[in-house]
């Protein structure tokens, strides 16, 4: 069985995001596919009421003191996703494929689920080596270079060719969910050596590598991280055309053209920072347009 994992957990930004994924999901889909959706949420009717009760989108119960024990002991929200991971594995065996809400499908993944059945890795984007990455991947090297930890019969450690992988999609092969156990263990190690929340996706990059390649899939969805100022307008999309089709509704969301704006903030953010500053001194800097419904 394929499943597709969804954490919505806490605001309802992140419930709507949430949605507009499954819509964009449902729109290249292939018709037979027999995946089934895994919503993790503490709101499960919210979703029930626009998507309908369906009997392949399943809403796992999860107690309060269960989503409080997921953090770990690094009380990091980001932590959630291991357990989320774990309990699917548990609960649903088959080929997993998790993805942050912040998503939307450019193509079918049926094609990822057949690797993922071979036992293949993925995470969302090689976002290449930590040494020559952006200024806090720059920072996270300098500050854990020459760092080992023990995990798995592995000796990780942050080298020169460490590569870190965006966390937005990660999937596996559920017999593979042994590893998730290691991933949360480094990952409260390394928040303890430098609290930074790319941690967790660091600690995935090293574990999952050590136990062979991984590989990413920024062609099949947009993951939008890079617009969490977009979020109210999700939500108020969802709620003034929650009530139409859901057709109707999936429109409404793509007119707010999140992946051209993704892309456009993505080349002023990559740009020089000497033109980064210039644009901001001459009043040219990107700024989020105003995105109404």
């Amino acid at each position: 069985m394929n499943y597709l994992i969804y954490l919505a957990y806490g605001l309802v930004d992140i419930r709507s995001e949430a949605i507009y994924s499954i819509l964009s999901y449902e729109a290249v889909r292939n018709p037979d596919s027999a995946t089934r959706i895994l919503v993790y949420t503490d709101d499960a009717t919210a979703f029930q009421q626009i998507l309908g009760t369906r009997a392949d989108i399943l809403y796992p119960t999860i107690t309060a003191e269960q989503w409080q024990a997921w953090r770990g002991a690094a009380n990091k929200v980001y932590l959630l996703k291991v357990g989320v991971l774990e309990h699917a594995a548990a609960n649903y065996p088959g080929n997993l494929l998790f993805l942050d809400t912040d998503t939307i499908w450019r193509q079918d993944p049926a094609p990822l689920f057949k690797r993922i059945e071979k036992g293949h890795f993925f995470m969302h984007q090689n976002e290449g080596r930590l040494i020559v990455g952006n200024t806090l991947s720059r920072k996270v090297y300098r500050h854990l270079q020459g760092q080992e930890w023990e995990s798995g019969g592995h000796t990780l450690r942050i080298t020169p060719e460490t590569e870190l992988f965006n966390s937005g999609v990660l999937a596996f092969r559920s017999d593979k969910a042994y590893l998730l156990r290691e991933v949360m263990a480094l990952a409260e190690q390394l928040y303890a050596a430098y609290n930074k929340h790319m941690m967790e996706q660091l600690a995935f990059s090293l574990r999952l590598a050590a136990e062979g390649p991984i590989a990413d899939v920024p062609e099949y969805l947009w993951h939008y991280w890079n617009l969490k100022e977009a979020r109210p307008a999700i939500t108020r999309v969802v709620n003034i055309y929650a009530q139409q089709s859901l057709d109707a509704l999936l429109l409404h969301l793509q007119q707010l053209e999140l992946p051209s704006l993704h892309q456009q903030e993505l080349a002023y953010r990559n740009l020089p920072s000497w033109q980064r500053t210039w644009r901001k001194l001459t009043g040219r800097r990107w700024t989020m347009p105003a995105l109404a419904p």
